[in-house]
C-alpha cells in the first residue's frame, strides 16, 4: 500500500476507466475465483482421533476464561485496509484526519498506511475485490453501479454530501448552455465517476433538461487534478473542479470564469460515501463501527475549528491551496453542511441520486436504499460518540 507520512502521495497511474471497465473488472475476478477448484479439508491425524477425549474430573471444573487483559485485547477492531478513489482535497480531508487521529478513541489504531489512493473508483473496487483492501471510499453512485453488476457491496457510511465543485469555463465559455456547443470542449468523468454525477445534478439545478451523455465534444479525465491541468493548458474550454483548483487555474488563465456551483445548485446530494463486501461488513462490524465513529468526530471537530481545519490540511493535502481560499472552503463546509455529522445516507437522499443515475443512463433502475445501505456501522458510531 502507498503510504503518506505528512503528504499524501498519489498513485502515479491514471485510469480511464468507466462503466464498462468496472463490469469488465468484476467479470473477470468472478472467472477467476471459479477457476481454483473446490478447497481441500485439513485432515485431522490419526492420533488426534483416537486419543480419549475426556478430560480428569479436576481439569473439567477449572477455569476457561482468558485473562481480562487478554479478552479485551481480542475486542479491538482490527485496521481496515482503506481504498480511496482520489487524493484527499481540503473539502473533504476528514476521510483521513479522523480515523487517524480519532480512531484510538474508538479502539482503532490506524496509519497513512492503511490507505492507498486511486484515480478510479473502477480500480479502487478491484483491490476490494480481490481481497487487497477492506473498504472502498468514492461515489456513491458508482457504489451502487459496483451492485448493479452483482457484487454485494454495502454502504454503510456518508463521508461527504455536498463539494466545492464547481464549472469552470474559459474562451468566452460562461453558460451552462454553451457546454451543449459541439465547438466547446468539455472535461468531464467517466460514467458514474463522483464528477459525472456532480456535474449532472449542476446542469439538472440549472435547468437545463440535459445530462452529461449530451455534451457533445467531451473529454473523459477521471481525476480532477488532471481535468485542472488540461483546463489551464487551454486543452478544454469547460470542466469540473474544485474550487481550489479553479482559484490557482485562475492565477494562469484570465478570462477563467465560475457558471456555476454544486454547493448553490444541489442543496440534496451525497457526493461520495464508504463500502464494503456485505459479508466483511458482518464480520467485521466494530470495526467498521469504529471507522464510521472516528469519521464522523473529524466532521463535527473539523467544521468547527479553522486553526485545526488548517492544520489538518497541511498535514494530509499534497499541494493545499492558500490560506484564503481554504478559509473560503472553511466557510462553504460549515454554511452548507458538507459534512454529515451524523453519518448521513438518508433514505431521500439515497434516492435521489439513484434517480438522476437512472436518468443519466448510468444506472438501469433505482434500488431500494434499505437493500444497499448497512446503518448498523452509522447508529453503533452515534452510540459510541454519545457515550464519549
Amino acid at each position: 500500500m502507498i503510504g503518506f507520512p505528512s503528504k499524501i502521495k498519489k498513485n502515479n497511474t491514471y485510469f480511464n476507466v468507466g462503466k464498462l471497465a468496472i463490469l469488465i473488472i468484476i467479470a473477470a475476478l468472478a472467472l477467476a475465483a471459479c477457476g481454483g477448484g473446490e478447497p481441500t479439508a485439513t485432515p485431522v491425524p490419526e492420533e488426534a482421533e483416537a486419543a480419549p477425549t475426556e478430560a480428569p474430573e479436576e481439569e473439567e471444573a477449572a477455569p476457561t476464561e482468558a485473562p481480562e487483559e487478554e479478552a479485551e485485547e481480542m475486542a479491538e477492531p482490527t485496521a481496515p485496509r482503506v481504498a480511496l478513489t482520489s487524493p484527499t482535497q481540503p473539502s473533504y480531508v476528514e476521510t483521513i484526519y479522523g480515523p487517524i487521529k480519532y480512531g484510538p478513541e474508538f479502539g482503532l489504531n490506524m496509519t497513512a498506511d492503511d490507505f492507498t489512493i486511486f484515480d478510479s473508483h473502477a480500480t479502487a473496487t478491484q483491490s476490494a475485490l480481490a481481497g487487497q483492501a477492506d473498504i472502498v471510499g468514492g461515489s456513491l453512485v458508482s457504489h451502487l453501479l459496483v451492485r448493479e453488476a452483482g457484487e454485494d457491496f454495502k454502504v454503510f457510511c456518508s463521508f461527504i454530501n455536498l463539494d466545492d465543485f464547481v464549472i469552470a469555463g474559459r474562451n468566452g465559455v460562461t453558460e451552462v448552455e454553451q457546454l451543449f456547443d459541439p465547438d466547446v470542449r468539455v472535461a468531464v468523468d467517466s460514467p458514474g465517476g463522483a464528477a459525472e454525477i456532480i456535474l449532472n445534478a449542476m446542469l439538472q439545478g440549472a435547468g437545463t433538461g440535459q445530462t452529461v451523455a449530451d455534451i457533445p465534444n467531451q473529454n473523459i479525465l477521471e481525476s480532477s487534478g488532471l481535468r485542472t491541468s488540461a483546463f489551464v493548458a487551454d486543452e478544454v474550454d469547460a470542466t469540473v473542479i474544485h474550487l481550489g483548483q479553479f482559484n490557482q487555474a485562475a492565477e494562469e488563465v484570465p478570462d477563467a470564469v465560475i457558471i456555476t456551483t454544486l454547493y448553490g445548485d444541489a442543496p440534496v446530494f451525497i457526493k461520495e460515501a464508504y463500502a464494503a463486501p456485505a459479508d466483511w461488513l458482518d464480520e467485521n462490524l466494530d470495526t467498521a463501527t469504529a471507522f464510521c465513529a472516528s469519521v464522523i468526530k473529524a466532521s463535527r471537530e473539523l467544521s468547527s475549528d479553522f486553526d485545526l481545519f488548517l492544520s489538518a490540511v497541511d498535514e494530509y493535502v499534497g499541494e493545499p491551496p492558500d490560506e484564503a481560499t481554504l478559509q473560503e472552503i472553511f466557510d462553504l463546509v460549515s454554511q452548507y453542511e458538507f459534512w454529515p455529522a451524523d453519518g448521513g445516507l438518508d433514505p431521500e437522499a439515497v434516492t435521489f441520486m439513484a434517480e438522476m443515475a437512472v436518468t443519466a443512463g448510468v444506472l438501469e433502475e433505482v434500488p431500494d436504499p434499505a437493500d444497499v445501505v448497512d446503518r448498523r456501522p452509522i447508529e453503533g458510531a452515534l452510540e459510541l460518540l454519545e457515550s464519549q
